[in-house]
C-alpha cells in the first residue's frame, strides 16, 4: 500500500497543480482582456466624439481644414483622460490636419510605450475626408496588469499547495479503504476456502469410517 500510494500521489498533487495554475492563468487572461478592451472601447468613444463633431460641420459643407473649433476640443479630451497621449485628425493625403498632444506623438508610428485606435470619417457619399487617431500610454495599463498578475500569483501559490496537499490526503485516504477492502475480501475468501477444505476432509473422513465398520 505504502509503494501505491507513493507512486500515485505525487501525480495526484501535479494534476491538482496544474489545473490551480491553469485556472489562475485564466483568471488573469480574462481580466487581462477585459480591462484592455475596456480601456480601447474608451478610446473609440473619443473617437465617436471627434467624429461627430467633423461630421456636422461637413454636413453644412465645412471643410474639416477650416474647422477651427477641433484643436480646443481635442486639447479638451485629452486633458480629460491622462492616458490619451495625442489625438490627430489627418487628410486622405496624410498631412496633419490638427492635433493634440506633443508633435512626436501626433507624426511617429506607435512604438512599444503607446497603443493607437483610429477611425475614419466620410461624408454624405461615401467618401472618407478625414483619418482620426487616438494615441494612448501603454505603460500605466501594463502596470496595473502586471500588479494584477502579481497578486494572482501570490494568491495561486498557497492555494495550490493547500489544494494538492487536500487532494492529496483525501486520496491516502481513498487508498486506504481500497486497501483495507481488498485485504478483507482476500482474508475472508482464504477463510472460505479453508473452511470448504474441512468439510471436504470432514465428509471424506466420515465416508471412510463406515467401510471400516463393515
Amino acid at each position: 500500500m505504502l509503494k501505491l500510494a507513493l507512486r500515485t500521489l505525487p501525480l495526484f498533487a501535479v494534476i491538482v497543480g496544474f489545473a490551480m495554475a491553469l485556472g489562475a492563468y485564466m483568471n488573469y487572461s480574462g481580466v487581462r482582456s477585459a480591462y484592455l478592451d475596456l480601456i480601447a472601447s474608451r478610446m473609440h468613444m473619443v473617437l465617436d466624439d471627434v467624429a461627430a463633431n467633423v461630421e456636422s460641420a461637413v454636413s453644412v459643407g465645412i471643410p474639416p481644414a477650416e474647422q477651427t473649433t477641433l484643436p480646443a476640443l481635442l486639447t479638451r479630451l485629452v486633458e480629460a483622460d491622462p492616458l490619451i497621449r495625442s489625438i490627430s485628425v489627418v487628410a486622405p493625403d496624410g498631412e496633419v490636419l490638427f492635433g493634440s498632444g506633443s508633435e512626436a506623438d501626433r507624426t511617429a508610428t506607435p512604438d512599444a510605450d503607446s497603443f493607437e485606435v483610429g477611425r475614419t470619417v466620410t461624408n454624405d457619399f461615401g467618401a472618407p475626408v478625414v483619418d482620426l487617431h487616438v494615441r494612448y500610454d501603454r505603460q500605466a495599463p501594463t502596470e496595473k496588469i502586471d500588479a494584477f498578475a502579481t497578486a494572482v500569483l501570490a494568491d495561486a501559490i498557497p492555494a495550490g499547495l493547500l489544494a494538492a496537499l487536500a487532494g492529496s490526503l483525501a486520496a491516502l485516504l481513498i487508498l486506504r479503504r481500497l486497501h483495507g477492502r481488498a485485504a478483507r475480501t482476500v482474508n475472508h475468501g482464504i477463510v472460505d476456502t479453508i473452511d470448504i477444505a474441512n468439510r471436504e476432509v470432514e465428509k471424506l473422513g466420515e465416508g471412510v469410517a463406515p467401510e471400516r465398520a463393515s
